[in-house]
């Protein structure tokens, strides 16, 4: 088998076609030549030519400059056969002091060459650094581009655990020391880093008992500002935000959890957020580069919750904190007897909607009431949860004339005013004509048929010998029915059992990640299987290298899922030692996969005809890597 990969690679470098060698540039460029000091310039160093997997180029002493690596931007293309790329690193100068001054020439490392870009001259005008200033946010990026620019905030300080590494760390804060009961408090993890690093979620989640909790949905291009904190420049983020609503009054600890991230260290700790929040598996190199991966566990959080007051609590009061507006209409005010009126109230605003209940409706005389529909729906505005949420309740009028369906209340507490508001619905008028049609429950309203009154005879105080025998067909028919439903209920059954299991799966696996993509890693591996073959059957030129792309991506994500390696942290490093300890160096197999590999990253650039054949056996082995995992690790 290897030696037919060894042969396959070696005809798919034949028939690919010849990537004509173009000449490798590098270039130096300001955004402009004459700045104020403390105003961010920005320096752009570009890479054309046949250029990959590129290490951001460590600037040379700038005396008079604070600098910061800021991001990278690539593009490669095939025009005619012929490939080019260009590659184009940013960072943010910024000048401490006036005078003339000359940027060295900066050494990019490209294969086992070093080129120079050439000296910059810029102007620094003014006497005394300006105060640091804050600077639009960041809009969200498009992959492949470089960042916004970042923004400069004010010196803070924070403490940081003894022992810990302080060039990156997390802090988790709350926006308010005390809140009220039912009050949303907004908890904020900020990232602090020097490294170049990729945020992986929680390691272990927080500890928030007794709190109602939402999740404030983050982009996956986080905004981002550079701000000095202890004496050093960080880059700082809001990797994670949740709302927590306390439900009783007390004292609380609150325990952050850890949140995982891997950093690719740089010895002078000029990269940061080159690639923050990449899910790109070939990107600028990051998928193959060694990364290290961090716990940060923020310390513990003190938060006082206060009761509600009791003083002016108004009698329709259930628990709303927060503000709220209330409107409502009924859908017709002239009907007849014993025809609906329905009555729909809407409730929006911020708090926390889920937790709301209908206003309580007054005991009438002369109506019916039922409960008829309830949908809440949630929204975010910047760090505020709220929402909609709409009751309705059917009146059915019992009497003709002239009446009124009162006002409904709603009240709640507003923490802002540190009072009680209570809402109204308007007193709706209504004209009940008269009717003889008698009272039928609506069809809405059927899922309330326990109010409905059914009278079945239980007996009978005489009964009849009967002396004709039974119709034998109706037996028979009888006894199909009777079979039918035995044989429904069994079906029945099996399906509550099977859900009663998928249930318990899925509560399991709620519990544990790691199960959950162990035991999913084989579905997922023949989903992407079933994908590739289409692709393998195509005749396009172009969908060659997306085929081996592809591939890749298939089996390094079965090999993460199965050992519970972070997709996009994964290094081919990390797949081959996991591969040969589980199969063993001399393992003929693992060779097989190792050679795949191998020829994805030979192919995956190519353009031409490669044989068919290829991707049959590529998948082969994907397939028999597959299935003998399985086998080993249940």
């Amino acid at each position: 088998m290897r030696k037919i990969l060894f042969i396959l690679a070696v005809l798919g470098c034949a028939f690919a076609p010849r990537l004509d060698a173009e000449e490798v540039r590098v270039s130096a460029s300001l955004n402009k030549r004459s700045v104020q000091v403390g105003e961010d310039l920005r320096l752009n160093i570009r890479v054309t030519g046949q250029t990959m997997n590129l290490q951001a180029p460590r600037l040379p002493a700038l005396d008079g400059f604070e600098a910061y690596y800021t991001g990278r931007a690539s593009h490669i293309a095939f025009v005619n056969g012929v490939s080019s790329s260009n590659v184009e690193f940013s960072y943010t100068l910024i000048p401490q002091r006036a005078g003339r001054f000359t940027i060295n020439s900066v050494d990019v490392q490209v294969g086992q060459n070093v080129l120079r870009t050439e000296p910059l001259e810029i102007e620094v005008i003014g006497g005394q650094a300006q105060p640091a200033r804050t600077q639009p946010s960041p809009q969200t990026v498009p992959a492949m581009q470089a960042p916004a620019p970042m923004r400069t905030g004010n010196d803070q300080n924070y403490t940081v655990s003894p022992g810990t590494d302080d060039n990156i760390f997390v802090q988790a804060g709350l926006d308010k020391k005390e809140a009220y009961q039912n009050e949303q408090v907004l908890l904020t993890y900020t990232l602090f880093t020097r490294y170049d690093t990729r945020y992986e979620g929680f390691e272990r989640e927080p500890e928030t008992s007794g709190f109602w909790i939402e999740e404030f949905p983050m982009d996956r291009d986080v905004p981002r500002e550079t701000v000095r904190t202890n004496g050093k420049r960080y880059v700082k983020a809001d990797v994670k935000k949740l709302a927590l609503f306390p439900t009783a009054p007390g004292n609380y600890t609150i325990k952050p959890g850890s949140l995982k991230v891997s950093i690719r260290e740089e010895p002078q700790g000029s990269s940061a957020f080159d690639e923050f929040f990449s899910d790109s598996f070939f990107t600028g190199g990051s998928f193959f580069a060694r990364r290290q991966n961090r716990l940060l566990e923020p310390p513990p959080i003190q938060l006082t919750v206060k009761p509600l007051p009791e003083e002016r609590k108004p009698a329709s009061f259930q628990g709303a904190v927060g503000s709220f507006r209330m409107t409502a209409l009924i859908d017709k005010d002239k009907v007849k007897q014993n025809e609906p009126i329905t009555l729909k109230m809407i409730i929006e605003g911020d708090g926390n909607i889920e937790t709301l209940t209908r206003p309580k409706v007054p005991a009438l005389t002369g109506f019916k009431t039922y409960d008829a529909d309830t949908n809440s729906k949630l929204f975010q505005t910047d760090n505020v949860i709220g929402g909609t949420k709409s009751f309705e309740v059917v009146f059915i009028p019992k009497d003709e004339g002239k009446s009124f369906i009162p006002p409904l209340e709603f009240s709640y507490f507003d923490p802002r005013q540190r009072k009680y508001v209570t809402l109204r619905t308007p007193n709706f008028p209504v004209e009940v004509e008269h009717s003889d049609q008698a009272f039928q429950m609506p069809q809405e309203l059927a899922g309330n048929s326990i109010f409905q009154k059914r009278v079945k005879s239980e007996g009978k105080d005489i009964r009849y010998i009967n002396e004709k025998l039974p119709d034998i067909s109706k037996m028979r028919t009888s006894d199909t029915v009777y079979k039918a439903l035995l044989w429904g209920n069994a079906l029945l059954f099996i399906l509550l059992i099977a859900l009663w299991m998928k249930d318990r799966q899925d509560r399991l696996f709620s519990k544990d990640e790691a199960l959950r993509r162990r035991k999913t890693a084989r579905s997922t591996a023949m989903a992407n299987m079933s994908r590739l073959k289409k692709l393998a059957r195509s005749s396009k030129e172009e969908d060659v290298a997306l085929f081996f792309v592809e591939l890749e991506k298939a089996m390094t994500q079965y090999i993460a899922d199965k050992w519970n390696f972070s997709t996009y942290g994964v290094t081919r490093r990390d797949l081959e030692e996991t591969l040969t300890a589980h199969f063993g160096a001399g393992d003929a197999h693992l060779q097989d996969v190792l050679e795949l590999f191998r020829l994805c990253d030979e192919s995956r650039f190519g353009k031409g005809s490669i044989p068919a054949a290829s991707k049959k056996i590529g998948l082969k082995i994907f397939e028999d890597a597959v299935n003998r995992i399985e086998r080993m690790r249940k």
